[in-house]
């Protein structure tokens, strides 16, 4: 008996090797490899190694990983090591989706959704992750309204499907809401994947949340490693940031003199000591002579070049129970103007533990960070939390602003401030000022799954979201700004908490059925609640005394007498609570068809008690092609699959505040008495915003699936407008958010993906993805035929957000004046807002895509993503000053164009002559469209010796640089934006970064 544990080790052989892509090239991390008919097994390292123990006197190995067709080998001996190529299996790549309530293969959903690997996103030097997105996924824009640090993008998915309501996708981590404004504290190395659901299959499972689509990001949980040892992983990367100037055309001085000298304005310089004004005073020439040596770039002196650090740890591993990631990272990125930049520290640790029945994912987040503004660049951050979206504040003490205002022949000097000092006046208040936001975020969820049987599950989530912003604003007493502050002229000092919450929980039920025929049916009922609240609290005090400096003891008393009372607020900014219930259905007939149905009851805080519960619903479908008998003779196509959905979600957030369905009322002063005043008239038969959407989608393969893509065509109709219709104002209200009209969005989305080189060695991948959406208005209610909002329209057979201005009809070379196009087409030289009328115009782009292309050498590997998006225009309010010569505006630093400014009949030119007054119309609404180089990434796998190896797993050095080129007809920094008015917002800048990745 005692020498039968000595047979049993020495019939146990360990077999090792390693696991390579199918050109042979590349090391496959995270391949299962097991016993065929066993259960245990291992996986590979980073490096595609492996071992395993084997007690089976003639073992076959299993060697599987999603995107890569299994195999099995069966080795002649354990001495050998054993290399398996996986080929590549594009019908299973993303094989499990997580689509949010639900994980299931991608064969088998039905929904029209895009995946982008984890890997994808990291090493891309932008403080946010959406902004990584902008040209990744078919029909996804990605609007950023700054290049501050930190700051998030307005995503549209297919189109903008509401005028006041939220256009926003909804964003769930881990099974928890959150908001976009926590997107600076989401470290995208700690991504395991990012899925976007587009059409009502996957959206409509979410309900009234999800009328503009769904982004599902899930977070690595870790894994048991082939070596059984805990990976730690240490990247760390330096860059520089730049301002993309190749489009700023602001004169110098010299041009600057000259354009001054053209249109002759005794109050310029330029005209009033040239030779050839016969009204120059004595000692002309040397005045001249002095501004012309000077000539000041202002870039220099406003922006700067900003440095960013990013150092990030992790560790990894688990066992056949355990698996656990536990990641710390640091980030600090200087803005490329001057104080303004990004310090976050990030913390993450995920647990997932099987014990018996119960399988429980534990993952948690926080992040501390400190971001610094600039002054009135418009995306200060507010009270709920994060930036405004748009801004650019058109006002000197905009640094941007002053960028565009200041002229050549001004010297910096921070104590040269003055009316027309724009530069110096800038560099003041850089000197003079502080706004930051210390801002503590955290996200935590819980995943509950108890297995009753083989086919019955209760599974629950719950899951916190919060945010804590600490706001600071200060300007100096003694400074330029601060002596014009309002209140006493003494500086500010402004401090405000914010606080926000959301709370989510669910729980429920899952039966999974399999049976004969590999058929299966799925059901889920579930029962949740979502509930989130802040609060906002802050105060502004004046008349600082300047030994104290920035801090509130600086702040002095206010009385009637000084001017000095300071400004207290607070209030909730957040209050709501929504209520659901929801059951999901699949049915699958093997990989052949696929049929699911959802149905969803919301029951909402924001919509008033009549019409608070809706029903929600989808259906959807598809069909394998390639699994009917008449395709067996079609053997260059590898994958042909059609589906189709159809469903209804909705929309409740189309008032200004949670409550603005009821008529509120807020504090006054009447007769010197505190008193209660209407704030707001109220609507309660206020209901929801509807969305109906259906979509056909193709997913094709051909030459074994050397190439491979996606086609789509969607239709989506939204009902119940929110729209403010005006009121007669002997009501007391000039308008009230109603529910009038309907917009539909119709479109295409396309993608294709190539391996165009894919031998041993060497791979060559394309990919291309397009988009094109077609907004239309419908219905604005009953007779009303359209609203008009300033610069832009919302008219009845037009797409959102259409401009509306006075067209432009050039100069009249006779005269020099300005000739519009009245609203009959005809050449007028009288300007009259009457005139206005709809143009080819829109600030949502219609076109929109992007295109890849990934080498892979050797040890070498490199990536280019280009995205453009095309029909996009904005009101240009840099053109617009840099571009005007009358009185109102000659003051500014102009563009040098305008040394084509008529001066004499006959003159052809496009700038009117300095007599007339510049108003706004359609030559100043400009072209936004953009070809962008948006991510050049270079990577290089070190060889690690056999010695080094035993220490160390894997080294990659890397380099990339973001939005390195851009090609476009627009004039200054960057179109690119969230808005539909360009002012004098924060420029997106230029990185380079390179760093080094080691894994021990």
């Amino acid at each position: 008996m005692s020498a039968l544990p000595v047979l049993a080790s020495a019939q146990a052989r360990t077999f090792q090797g390693i696991v390579k892509d199918s050109a042979g090239v590349q090391p496959v991390a995270g391949v299962s490899v097991s016993v065929k008919g066993k259960g245990a097994g291992t996986t590979t390292g980073s490096d595609g190694k492996w071992m395993l123990r084997v007690t089976e006197p003639h073992p076959v190995l299993v060697f599987s990983f999603v995107g890569y067709k299994r195999q099995e080998v069966q080795p002649a001996d354990s001495s050998t090591f054993i290399t398996v190529r996986l080929a590549t299996d594009v019908a299973t790549l993303n094989a499990m989706v997580v689509t949010g309530y639900t994980t299931q293969s991608k064969v088998k959903t039905v929904g029209s959704l895009s995946t982008i690997p984890g890997t994808t996103l990291q090493n891309v030097p932008v403080a946010s992750f959406d902004v990584m997105l902008q040209g990744r996924v078919p029909g996804l824009y990605v609007g950023t309204p700054t290049g501050q640090p930190g700051e998030s993008g307005r995503i549209t998915l297919r189109g903008m499907g509401s005028i006041n309501g939220d256009v926003q996708p909804l964003y769930i981590l881990d099974g928890v809401q959150v908001s976009n404004s926590s997107f600076s504290g989401l470290n995208p190395d700690d991504f395991e994947s990012v899925v976007v659901l587009k059409d009502a299959a996957g959206t409509a499972q979410y309900g009234s949340r999800a009328a503009n689509g769904v982004i599902v990001i899930t977070t690595k949980k870790g894994r048991a490693w082939a070596d059984g040892k805990t990976k730690v992983e240490f990247k760390s990367y330096l860059g520089a940031s730049r301002v993309n100037s190749s489009k700023w055309d602001q004169m110098n001085t010299g041009q600057r003199l000259q354009f001054e000298e053209m249109i002759q304005d005794p109050n310029l310089p330029g005209w009033k000591y040239s030779p050839n004004n016969p009204a120059r005073p004595a000692g002309s020439d040397q005045l001249l002579d002095s501004l012309r040596k000077i000539n000041t770039d202002w870039r220099k002196y406003l922006l700067r070049t900003g440095l960013t650090q990013s150092d990030a740890l992790s560790l990894s591993g688990g066992n056949a129970n355990t698996n656990f990631y536990i990641s710390m990272a640091y980030l600090n990125q200087q803005g490329v103007a001057l104080n303004s930049g990004i310090e976050r520290y990030s913390l993450r640790g995920n647990v997932q533990h099987t014990s018996g029945r119960l399988k429980s994912t534990l993952s948690m987040g926080l992040v501390q960070s400190q971001i610094s503004y600039i002054q009135n660049e418009g995306v200060a951050p507010t009270a709920g939390g994060g930036a405004a979206a748009g801004g650019g504040g058109i006002s000197a003490n905009n640094p941007i602003a002053a960028l565009y205002f200041a002229l050549p022949y001004e010297k910096p000097d921070v104590n040269n401030t003055g009316v027309a000092n724009f530069g110096s006046d800038a560099l003041n208040e850089y000197a003079n000022s502080s706004l930051k936001d210390i801002q503590l975020k955290s996200v935590v969820s819980l995943n509950e799954v108890f297995r009753l049987t083989g086919e019955w599950q209760l599974t629950s989530t719950t899951g916190l979201e919060y945010q804590q912003d600490k706001i600071t604003d200060y300007l100096a007493p003694n400074s330029y700004f601060g002596q014009q502050v309002g209140n006493g002229n003494q500086g500010m000092y402004q401090d405000s908490l914010t606080t926000r919450y959301r709370l989510v929980a669910n729980g429920g039920v899952r039966y999974l059925h399999p049976w004969e025929g590999n058929n299966e049916i799925e059901v889920n009922l579930l029962e949740e609640a979502n509930r989130l609240y802040g609060t906002y609290f802050g105060f502004t005090g004046y008349g600082l005394v300047s030994q104290l400096g920035n801090t509130p003891s600086a702040i002095t008393q206010g009385t009637p007498a000084n001017n000095f009372i300071p400004n207290v607020a607070g209030s909730t900014i957040a209050n709501n609570l929504l209520i659901s219930s929801i059951a999901l259905f699949r049915y699958s007939m093997g990989s052949k068809y696929s049929v699911t149905a959802s149905l969803r009851r919301d029951g909402s805080s924001q919509v008033p008690a009549a019409n608070r519960y809706i029903n929600l619903w989808a259906v959807g479908g598809k069909w394998n092609i390639l699994a009917e008998h008449f395709m067996d003779r079609a053997p260059v196509v590898s994958t042909l699959r059609l589906r189709g959905s159809y469903g209804l979600t909705a929309n409740a957030g189309g008032f200004a505040s949670d409550y603005g369905y009821r008529s509120l009322y807020g504090v006054t002063n009447y007769g010197g008495a505190p008193a209660l005043a209407p704030q707001t008239p109220g609507n309660p038969a206020y209901n929801w915003e509807y969305n109906q959407a259906g979509d056909i989608g193709l997913e094709y393969g051909v030459l074994h699936n050397r190439i491979y893509g996606e086609l789509d065509i969607y239709n989506r109709v939204t009902n119940h407008l929110f729209v403010n219709k005006n009121l007669s104002l002997t009501s007391g209200w000039s308008n009230v958010a109603a529910n009038l009209g309907r917009v539909r969005n119709r479109g295409v989305e396309w993608e294709l993906n190539a391996d165009v080189v894919k031998r041993t060695g060497l791979t060559v991948t394309v990919g291309l993805n397009f988009a094109y959406n077609k907004n239309t208005v419908l219905s604005l209610g009953g007779d009303q035929q359209q609203f008009i909002d300033n610069i832009s329209i919302n008219r009845v057979g037009d797409p959102l957000g259409t401009f509306y201005a006075v067209r432009w009809a050039g100069v009249d070379p006779a005269t020099g004046a300005p000739r519009y196009l009245d609203k009959n087409g005809k050449v007028t030289t009288t300007y009259s807002a009457d005139n206005a009328v709809p143009l080819k115009a829109v600030w949502d782009p219609p076109y929109k895509g992007g295109v890849s292309l990934t080498v892979v050498c050797g040890r070498f590997e490199a990536s280019a993503l280009f995205s453009f998006i095309h029909g996009m225009s904005r009101l240009s309010y840099p053109y617009l000053y840099s571009h005007s010569a009358d009185p109102n505006y000659r003051v500014y630093n102009q563009s040098a164009d305008m040394l084509k400014v008529w001066q004499h009949p006959g003159d052809i030119t496009d700038f009117q002559a300095p007599a007339y007054p510049r108003q706004v119309n359609s030559s100043d609404v400009r072209s936004s469209d953009y070809v962008k180089l948006r991510n050049l990434s270079l990577n290089y796998n070190l060889p690690v010796s056999p010695g080094l190896g035993k220490h160390v797993r894997a080294i990659r050095v890397f380099a990339q640089g973001q939005n390195l080129f851009s090609w476009m007809k627009w004039k200054g920094f960057d179109p690119e934006d969230a808005n539909d008015i360009a002012q004098y917002e924060y420029p997106m800048p230029r990185t380079v970064t390179a760093g080094l990745n080691v894994s021990f």
